[in-house]
Formats: C-alpha cells, structure tokens, sequence
C-alpha cells in the first residue's frame, strides 16, 4: 500500500511540474521603428501600454519603457520577453531635452508624438492598440 502511495506521489509530482512548465506565459520580441519628417538629434521616448488607463498620457505608468537615440530621421526601440496580449503605443521626441513632452495651453503637443497604428486624431485606445504574438511584432510610428 505504501508503495502505491509512493508511486501516486511521484506521478502527482511529475505531472504537477509538467502543468506548471505548460503554462509558462507565451513571449515575443516588439520592434518600434520611429519615422520623422525633419533630421532631429537627441533623444525618443516610447512607452508600451497594456491598458487603456494609462494611454497615452501617463508613459511613465506604463508596464514597459525606452529611452532611444535618434539621428536623423528614424530610431528603433526593441523590446524584448513581451507577453502576448494587446498593446498601444505613445512616443513622443524630447525636443527641449527635459524628459517630458510639453503641451501648449489647448492640450496639444508642442513636440513630435505619435502613437501604434498611426491613428491621426484624439488617442484613443481602441483605435491605437494591436495584438503582440507570435514570434516577433513590429510596428512603425511616425512623430508629426
């Protein structure tokens, strides 16, 4: 009888590794290609949002971030171990090199944004956001 609850035990144990390794969470790698249509120097801020609470205005919030260098007129952000799941992008060029995007008293940006899917009014989250999976995803946003 012990060797019977012995051998259970095992195979409980066994198959209790296998559901956990089965469910390990499915990740892929995003490229951000970022166009612009004047030559900048300096740096492109990206955030990567899988909610629509934090979209777009509150980048610092969002679950992934990168701080890249652009020459000329394009940058690419790579982000690597994302999750599949639906995301939306804001980017935005840091002009004046504070850190932050500025805004003019209407609310509008004073420095080149842009956000996924190159949706051209209002962000909005269900115009912006894109499923990431498979083995890669990339997506192109143009600041204007």
């Amino acid at each position: 009888m012990k060797v019977y609850i012995a051998i259970l035990l095992c195979l409980f144990g066994v198959n209790q590794f296998e559901l956990k390794s089965n469910n390990k969470e499915a990740q892929t790698t995003l490229t951000v290609n970022i166009k612009t249509d004047a030559s900048q120097d300096g740096f492109v801020y990206v955030a990567l949002h899988n909610k629509s609470e934090t979209f777009p205005k509150k980048g610092n919030e969002a679950p992934y971030m990168k701080r890249v260098k652009i020459s000329g007129k394009e940058s690419k952000a790579v982000f690597t171990e994302i999750p599949y799941g639906t995301y939306a992008i804001s980017a935005f060029s840091d002009e004046n090199g504070n850190g932050k995007l500025d805004y003019n008293f209407l609310g509008l940006p004073k420095e080149s944004a842009g956000i996924s899917n190159n949706y051209s009014g209002f962000p909005k989250w269900n115009k912006s956001k894109f499923k990431v999976e498979g083995a890669s995803t990339a997506q192109v946003i143009k600041l204007k």
